[in-house]
C-alpha cells in the first residue's frame, strides 16, 4: 500500500521561494538583447573555429 505524505514539501520550500524572489539593487541586470548577442557571438566564434579561420589568424601572429 502506498504511504501517504504529510504535505510538508511546500512549507519546506517556501523559505527558498521567498529568498530567491527578492531582487537585489546591486545585482547585474542582463537584458534579452545581451543574451541574444552573446549567443550569436559564441555561435559565430565556434563557426569560425570549425572552419579554421581562428587557427589561421592565430598562426599569423
Amino acid at each position: 500500500m502506498a504511504k501517504k505524505s504529510d504535505g510538508g514539501g511546500i512549507q519546506q520550500a517556501a523559505g527558498l521561494i521567498r529568498y530567491f524572489d527578492e531582487e537585489s539593487e546591486h545585482a547585474w541586470k542582463i537584458t534579452k538583447f545581451q543574451v541574444y548577442l552573446a549567443c550569436i557571438a559564441l555561435a559565430g566564434f565556434f563557426y569560425l573555429v570549425n572552419h579554421g579561420v581562428v587557427q589561421a589568424v592565430w598562426n599569423a601572429f
